[in-house]
């Protein structure tokens, strides 16, 4: 009998069982349907970040000649660029497997349903878990609303094929999954239109990032409709028709393809209701803070519980599943959460945006540093972008940290620290970093705040 059963081997999942292992947990099954990895390593942030990682080599060596090098034009082969995420994917697939059987975690293929409070019923079989079941069946996509035919859709499984690459793209959404394909697909040739429901791209987040960011993606040749909706959307012989809404009336574009990123929690087909796990109105799974469902006895993790759908969330949170089941009390601190998209610039934020803090009663100290008074990134040629600090005057503790540049979804790992030890700006204006890198714009952040700024002339 298996102690624990852990339904789903994405990343959620996969941490959860190994965990359970760290644990003293001796009998852990994971049952996955289909690969290994889930949605992130398969179909959706690899193989798409490995896409945009060639992009990234390509942008950089056109640019070779403001660095001293002299280079002949070069070219974009995207079956190439294809063929290799999908051998990363691969490769880290494979390494899943070989790390679970390392663990001597069982691992079974088959559709799983629940049954009972700890029963999970897989190819014919039942099996009763001594401990608890952790779900982690990742999300699926949604269908669209009224007025977008599905068959006009195409989601983020279909287009990271790049078969075929469209003339002429419809981007509709504004969140980090649509931003890093509408990036991808205009290094690609592709005409690309995105039509955001909100005042700039990334509409959750800080002002300030969402209007350089859409500089930035104006100036790569995306045509960004903000301030938008789809009202509807038909196929054609040759592509879609659309008609995009906003204040100033109705517009029909024909594009090639659209492509839409909306997800749903995926836990249909596995028992839940029936056995009394209670699920939201988006048929969410809900969880308490030790990612207990209403159910004791079972869990969930990742992107079937709802929002946010980061892989690094799933991750987390089957750890915490796991060590709550063996009877360690730990919760996900939401706060803490970065939130990235991997465009060109890229953007990495976490904590509070300026008009949250402000809500929230905070008397706050708004720092807005250039990144193109950073050595590194003039030496990289990548001076674009810049990092806003939010810090609550009184204390000088960290609020939140907003970063768009190179290498942001890097340095937001400093900032997302910063957050969850409660940081004051102090300790960051008297840490030392390496000379030259892009995190010393962080230590001359945290100078600012205390008034304290070397390179920022005084006002």
């Amino acid at each position: 009998m298996p102690e624990i059963i852990v339904i789903g081997g994405g990343t959620g999942g996969v941490s959860a069982a190994i965990r359970a292992r760290q644990l003293g947990v001796k009998h852990v099954m994971l049952i996955e349907k289909a690969e290994l990895g889930g949605n992130c390593v398969n179909r959706n942030c690899i193989p798409l970040t490995s896409m945009l990682g060639s992009v990234e080599l390509f942008r950089r060596i056109r640019s070779a000649e403001a660095m001293g090098i002299e280079v002949g034009e070069p070219t974009l082969h995207p079956d190439k660029m294809a063929e290799r995420a999908w051998q990363i994917s691969q490769g880290l697939r494979e390494g899943l497997e070989g790390l679970l059987a390392a663990f001597e975690i069982e691992v079974v293929s088959g559709q799983a349903r629940l049954v009972g409070p700890k029963t999970v019923e897989v190819n014919g079989q039942r099996l009763e878990a001594e401990r608890a079941v952790v779900v982690s069946t990742g999300a699926r996509w949604a269908e669209p609303p009224a007025g977008i035919a599905p068959e006009a859709i195409t989601t983020p499984h279909q287009a990271i094929k790049l078969d075929p690459i469209p003339a002429q793209a419809l981007v509709w959404g504004g969140g980090p999954v649509e931003l890093e394909f509408a990036t991808l697909y205009a290094h690609l040739g592709c005409e690309v239109t995105m039509v955001i429901d909100g005042p700039y791209p990334l509409p959750a987040e800080d002002y300030d990032i969402g209007q350089r960011l859409q500089g930035a993606l104006r100036e790569e040749g995306i045509k960004v409709m903000t301030n938008s909706s789809l009202k509807s959307a038909t196929k054609t012989g040759d592509g879609v028709k659309a008609v995009v809404s906003n204040r100033k009336g109705d517009t029909e574009l024909t594009v090639s393809q659209l492509l839409w990123a909306g997800r749903r929690a995926n836990s249909g087909g596995l028992g839940l209701a029936e056995v009394g796990v209670k699920l939201d109105g988006n048929g969410a799974v809900v969880v308490n803070d030790h990612q207990q469902t209403s159910v004791p006895t079972i869990y969930a993790v990742g992107d079937v519980t709802g929002e946010p759908f980061y892989s690094s969330v799933a991750t987390t949170e089957g750890l915490i599943a796991t060590e709550n089941i063996m009877g360690r009390t730990r919760q996900l601190d939401r706060r803490m959460i970065p939130r990235y998209a991997f465009t060109f610039p890229e953007v990495g934020c976490v904590g509070l945006t300026e008009d949250q803090a402000e809500d929230a009663g905070f008397d706050i100290e708004v720092i807005n540093l250039p990144l193109d008074s950073n050595s590194r990134a003039m030496g990289l040629n990548e001076p674009e972008g810049g990092i806003k600090l939010i810090a609550n005057k009184k204390q000088g503790k960290i609020l939140g940290v907003h970063i768009i540049g190179h290498r942001a979804t890097e340095m937001v790992a400093e900032a997302a620290m910063a957050v969850q030890l409660e940081a004051l700006a102090e300790d960051w204006a008297w840490a030392i970093r390496p000379h030259p890198t892009l995190g010393e714009s962080m230590l001359e952040a945290g100078r600012a705040v205390m008034n304290q700024a070397l390179y920022i002339p005084p006002m």
